[in-house]
Parts: C-alpha cells; sequence; structure tokens
C-alpha cells in the first residue's frame, strides 16, 4: 500500500474546475471529485518561471551557491519549476557562474535548467543587459553545455551568422526565442517558417508592430505560438497582456525577477548597473531603464486575476503553457500519475501551502 496523504479543496486545471480530493505521494496516485459547494482551500499546479535571474539578494550570475537560494526563494513563493537565467557576459564569467550546475539540478528538484539571455543579443536593445555582447558562437554554447543545461536562449535575429547559429541550436536541442532585438518583421518570418521560435519579455526590448515597419513583436502576435510575458502591471499594461493573450495559444508569464526581489527599497547592482528599487519596480539610475522585475509568481497569479483574467487562465499563463513549450509530461496540470507539484491558496488567492513532489515546503 502506498504511504500518501491527502489535500482538499477547489481544484483548478487549464481546462477544468471541480471540488475534489487529491490523493498523493511523490506523485499523484488519485483524483476523487465531491459532489458538494463547499470548500476552504483552492488547488493549483505549481508555477513555471522559465524566466529569473535572481531574488533575496542573490543572482545567477554569482554561482552555484546563489543559484541554489534564488530557487529556493522562488520556491516559497510557489514555483515548484523554475529556470535560472544568466545576463550578458563573457565566456570564462558565465562558465564562472554556472560551474558545479549538473550537481545543482540533480540536488534542486526544482530546478529545470539555464535559461541564457544573451549574450548574442543587439548592442543598440540592451536594456539593462550590460554591452557585453558577442557574435553568434556554437563553440560558446557547447563549452557551456559541458558544465550545465542549457535549455533556452535569447538572441537577435538580424545579428549576422545567426541563421546558421539557430540550425545549431536547434540540433542541441535548445529552444530559441527573440528578444533584445531590432529585427524586421521579415527577418523573424523567414527563421519562423522554419524553426519554432519564442519570444522573450513580450513588448519589451524589441522592436514593435508599427503599421508601416513591422517588426519582432508583429512577428509574435500574428505568428507566436509561444511567449513570455512580465505581469507585474509596470512592464505590460492589462490591455496589451489581453492582447498577446488573444493572439499567442501558449502565452505565459515569467517574472524576470533580479537579485532585489524580497529585499528593502534601496540601492543596488544588477547585471553591472547600479539600480534603485522603489515602488514595486527596479530601474538604472542614470536613465530610469527598466531592470528586470521584483515580482514573483504568487503575486503574478494575484495580478492575472485583478486583470479579470479567470483562474483556469491564470493558471494556463502560470503553469501550464509554459509546461506545453518546454514539452514537460509530468508537471503543469493537476492529474493522476504527475508529479506533487502543487500550491494551495485561500480564497483570496493568497499561498498558504506548497507541495514539491509530494513534500511541504516551509513558506
Amino acid at each position: 500500500m502506498i504511504d500518501q496523504n491527502k489535500v482538499s479543496g477547489k481544484i483548478i486545471n487549464h481546462n477544468c474546475t471541480y471540488i475534489g480530493d487529491v490523493y498523493f505521494s511523490e506523485k499523484i496516485n488519485e483524483l476523487k471529485i465531491k459532489d458538494s459547494d463547499d470548500y476552504n482551500n483552492i488547488i493549483i499546479p505549481g508555477f513555471i518561471d522559465l524566466h529569473c535571474h535572481g531574488g533575496n539578494g542573490f543572482d545567477v550570475m554569482e554561482g552555484s551557491k546563489s543559484i541554489i537560494e534564488m530557487s529556493k526563494y522562488h520556491l516559497r513563493h510557489g514555483t515548484t519549476s523554475i529556470m535560472p537565467t544568466t545576463w550578458t557576459n563573457t565566456l570564462e564569467n558565465t562558465i564562472s557562474a554556472l560551474k558545479g550546475f549538473k550537481e545543482i539540478k540533480n540536488d534542486n528538484q526544482n530546478i529545470l535548467g539555464i535559461h541564457l539571455e544573451g549574450p548574442f543579443i543587439n548592442p543598440n536593445k540592451l536594456g539593462a543587459q550590460p554591452n557585453l555582447t558577442e557574435k553568434p558562437s556554437t563553440d560558446f554554447i557547447k563549452k557551456i553545455l559541458e558544465i550545465s543545461d542549457v535549455k533556452i536562449i535569447t538572441l537577435a535575429p538580424e545579428i549576422d551568422g545567426m541563421q546558421e547559429f539557430i540550425n545549431d541550436l536547434a540540433n542541441l536541442n535548445i529552444k530559441v526565442q527573440f528578444g533584445h532585438t531590432l529585427a524586421d518583421f521579415s527577418c523573424c518570418d523567414k527563421i519562423m517558417k522554419n524553426y519554432e521560435v519564442g519570444f522573450t519579455h513580450l513588448y519589451n526590448a524589441m522592436s514593435g508592430n508599427n503599421h508601416r515597419s513591422p517588426g519582432v513583436l508583429s512577428a509574435a502576435l500574428s505568428k507566436g505560438k509561444y511567449a513570455e510575458i512580465i505581469c507585474d502591471k509596470i512592464h505590460v499594461s492589462k490591455e496589451a497582456i489581453k492582447i498577446a493573450k488573444k493572439c499567442i495559444p501558449g502565452l505565459y508569464a515569467i517574472t524576470d525577477s533580479i537579485n532585489a526581489s524580497g529585499l528593502n527599497d534601496g540601492e543596488y547592482i544588477f547585471a553591472k548597473n547600479n539600480i534603485r528599487k522603489e515602488n514595486n519596480s527596479v530601474k538604472i539610475k542614470s536613465d530610469g531603464t527598466l531592470a528586470g522585475s521584483i515580482v514573483t509568481m504568487d503575486q503574478t497569479f494575484k495580478n492575472l486575476i485583478s486583470m479579470d483574467f479567470s483562474l483556469e487562465e491564470a493558471v494556463a499563463l502560470t503553469s501550464y503553457n509554459a509546461s506545453k513549450y518546454l514539452n514537460l509530461d509530468n508537471v503543469g496540470i493537476i492529474q493522476k500519475n504527475f508529479l506533487s507539484n502543487f500550491l494551495i491558496l485561500d480564497k483570496e488567492f493568497n499561498l498558504k501551502e506548497v507541495y514539491l513532489r509530494g513534500k511541504k515546503i516551509n513558506v
């Protein structure tokens, strides 16, 4: 007989809602629907964040200890699957940051792999990234793969040599996302005809949807299947998120959270920039450019509800769609034989309990 636990409440997936019981150990063993309207808890799939630089004072680029600590911080906020994300830097510094990552991943069950944001981006669309961009280099990627597990890379498709590079990435089974780019529509379209392409922090740090000169955003809204988007109520308006949701079937929320998340207002350093945290945002001191976000996924979920997304839509945006993008077949939905990665919320959508592979995490 399996040693199992039970939680009860309103169970919400991306495509269904019902009152019931979840019987679980490391995986979900059984689901029982109740003929009742009475519940105290809301049970949703654990959040999946595919773009996260840090939190609670820790930055991915500071090395293994920081990667572990930032992932624990976000786990306490309900992120049961996380993609630690680098920022543009030299090969030497990136290797130093990711050294030992494969061991970290084995020991921390909420870590999925690495998202490389740069260095193959447009130096004229850096956002808060440092000006350490490089030309496409498969050798760079192969050296990083020796020590880590890269799942996603953000790049600018207009950079010379990118067509061949993207083909190499596809052969290495690394997801390509357009971001920090000034590409025009035709450049994007040519690549999208041959490869599956995602989009990094949609609307931000990309050429737009100009009606006479369409850019990356135009390609995303007209032809994109998947895209990430920041839902902190600062980077993108409610109306723009609604438009993206209408156009892109696999839209999913990310935090793009940095080291200042969870810390007091004040001055910090991120990606070699002096930044200031105040009014729930972080900006470069010198010019006011947004420098990532400080949002967590539990707050993102509440933000989506406040924007009039349904509970099922909010679950799709914070969990299910990201799982489909990465072709994960054991998370993103509360279903028999899936991992017991789920969250308990109260009726005001506040996070009460986090379960990772059936183990309760202290929040």
